[in-house]
């Protein structure tokens, strides 16, 4: 292992490129899923580069000669590794990799072994194409038996190290669900090739690939102990429904950064429930309220940017063309009630919005707002880290929320139960400002206050139904959103029946003909066509959106 520690060392800095370029949340939304086919990679030259007094044997050759000879594969990353493979024993002189003349090298057979052992780690050993072997030994040894034997083993871990990063499902917006915002960590293949020849241990260079967070270990021994009580062998077609639950979740950690953060928030969706980290232990752990069934909470990394004390609430769009509009037709009365304002969104000019005849008039041309007070649907703070989702933590009037065991109640934001105490943590950890110093911006601060966060403090939305706890227990989550389902039909290769549901970032259009809303208002007395609010109590917005209109925010 010090040899391999060594050889850790010696290509960290260009791992830690790959990464930063993979783990980027820029990067990650700015990337576009691969939903056609890219053109073939260009073949890098089939000449090898000259060597000084360096023999290069015939099995090396013959490499290069099938290599360079191999039509383009269809997929990229095929296609990416091919190129990989080409660079590298172009410029490598001497002997193979992994066979010699006279058969194997042993690092060949210890890459074997890890490969097949694939299993253990939720992967599917049976994507990797190894040459035939018997007793560990090569069964056909000339030239051209053992030229494809290397490229198969050089190509089989390339595949090992793309499907322990996530490559099974490379694009799981794009396949499985746009509410999955992830992306598998890969590390590109010139790295990993160029990493293997530089270590005796490829095996302990190949384990070092899967996640390192010390829940996917934790999953994969409860794993093993399943696959031991089924006695079964990690096929996708023998796995029980409880280790397939494990191996999901397991495949989920392949997508997650590699670097979590020092300090970072944790929102488990199917748990219901946040976590703040520092220095890898917890630090508070607290309920939240996240999406309703048809307006999922989307599943999401990004470094949050402001906590907003005292904040003014701009009404999503979604919201303001399905609810908001429909009302404004009937005469407004949301707006009067609840003091929302109405401004134009090229020229941000307030407007009356009895000025404006709805009923002919697109709601999308002006942008709503509710002022911070005491209706404001956002309480006392607001916790920004932005995306393309318009999706931030913040707080809520409506603390009964956190009462219910399946807290999907939300338009998607996710509503945090003593959110002061979070923004406490975290100015404390940003600013080092005292408690005290919060409670005296948040009486008495500007409004809309936007305090920048200058360090890097990571917000995961993550969704794992499975998760063991320190006791060393297992723990699941009912799959409220289906993520789970969508990921083990992938794992098992049944694509077709994968129910992606709607696009959630698509352009948002009217449910409903604003001339015909219109022509049934003229026949009603009431801005409420789904009754007023009780006079039981006081209503606030999220008590009239929230159950008149059936959502929250």
């Amino acid at each position: 292992m010090k040899i391999f520690k060594n050889l850790l060392l010696g290509v960290s800095a260009s791992v830690l490129v790959s990464e930063l370029l993979i783990a980027s949340p820029i990067r990650a939304e700015e990337a576009t899923p691969p939903t056609e086919a890219a053109a073939p990679a260009e073949t890098p030259a089939a000449t090898a580069t000259p060597a000084p007094d360096v023999q290069d044997d015939a099995v090396l050759m013959a490499v290069r000669a099938k290599l360079a000879a191999e039509p383009a594969a269809d997929e990229e990353r095929d296609r990416k590794d091919h190129s990989a493979l080409i660079e590298f024993y172009n410029a490598r002189h001497g002997e193979a990799l992994w066979v010699m003349a006279s058969g194997l090298k042993p690092e060949a057979k210890t890459l074997a072994t890890e490969i097949e052992n694939a299993d253990s780690y939720g992967l599917d050993k049976a994507r990797f194409k190894l040459p035939e072997r018997t007793n560990g030994d090569l069964t056909a040894t000339d030239t051209d038996a053992l030229a494809a034997a290397e490229i198969q083993f050089s190509k089989a871990a390339l595949l090992y190290a793309r499907d322990a990063r996530g490559g099974r499902i490379p694009d799981p917006a794009g396949m499985l669900s746009t509410n999955l915002d992830r992306r598998p960590q890969w590390i590109e293949p010139k790295i990993v090739i160029d990493a293997l020849a530089q270590t005796h241990e490829p095996d302990a260079y190949l384990r070092s690939l899967q996640p390192q967070q010390p829940q996917f270990e934790k999953l994969r021994q409860i794993y093993l102990t399943m696959l031991s009580k089924d006695g079964k062998d990690g096929k996708p077609g023998q796995l029980s429904p409880a280790a397939k639950r494990i191996r999901a979740n397991m495949e989920m950690w392949r997508w997650m950064w590699l670097n979590m953060g020092d300090f970072y928030v944790l929102n488990n969706i199917p748990e219901f429930m946040q976590y703040v980290y520092k220095d890898g232990q917890i630090i508070r752990s607290e309920k939240i309220v996240a999406g309703m069934l048809d307006k999922q909470s989307t599943i999401f990394s990004r470094p949050l940017k402001h906590v907003v004390l005292r904040p003014a609430w701009r009404v999503p769009e979604s919201i303001m063309v399905n609810e908001l509009w429909p009302n404004l037709i009937r005469g407004g009365g949301m707006m009067r009630q609840y003091g929302l304002q109405i401004r134009t969104k090229n020229t941000d000019k307030l407007v009356d919005y009895r000025s404006i005849d709805w009923s002919t008039s697109d709601i999308r041309d002006y942008v709503v707002m509710q002022p911070p007070g005491a209706k404001s649907v956002l309480g006392h703070v607001k916790f920004s880290f932005p995306s393309q989702h318009t999706i931030y933590m913040h707080d809520t009037p409506d603390k009964w929320m956190f009462k219910s065991a399946q807290r999907t109640l939300s338009h998607g934001c996710l509503r945090v139960q003593k959110p002061m105490q979070l923004a406490e943590m975290i100015l404390k950890e940003d600013k080092g400002w005292d408690a005290a110093k919060i409670a005296e911006l948040d009486r008495s601060g500007p409004l809309n206050n936007e305090i920048s966060i200058e360090k890097e403090i990571p917000i995961h939305l993550v969704y794992f139904t499975a998760w063991v706890g320190e006791d060393g227990k297992l723990k699941t989550f009912r799959d409220v959103y289906g993520h789970e389902k969508r990921i083990t039909l992938a794992l098992d290769g049944k694509w077709e029946k994968i129910s992606k549901g709607r696009d959630h970032l698509a352009p948002v259009e009217p449910s409903f003909n604003p001339a015909a809303v219109a022509a049934r208002s003229q026949n009603l007395n009431s801005d409420y066509p789904y009754g007023p609010p009780s006079k039981k109590k006081s209503a606030n917005v999220t008590d009239l959106i929230g159950n008149a209109l059936g959502l929250s925010f």
